[in-house]
């Protein structure tokens, strides 16, 4: 996978609702890459041969 770019990381942190400043941004990329990186390099066996589920919590109690 491509690294991500910083203008890449910016977009991503508005789609949560997080502004990522010029002083930050070049840090969160090199991190969020870095994480990116290493789960790349997992391999379980078989782990692609199983369908995907959904993880559906109930409502909370008010």
């Amino acid at each position: 996978m491509a690294e991500l770019s910083n203008e890449d990381i910016r977009v991503l942190g508005r789609a949560v609702g997080l502004e990522i400043g010029d002083a930050e941004v070049s840090h969160v990329a090199h991190s969020l890459n870095a994480i990116i990186e290493g789960i790349d390099e997992i391999d379980v066996p078989g782990m692609n041969d199983v369908e995907p589920l959904p993880i559906i919590l109930p409502p909370k109690e008010a």
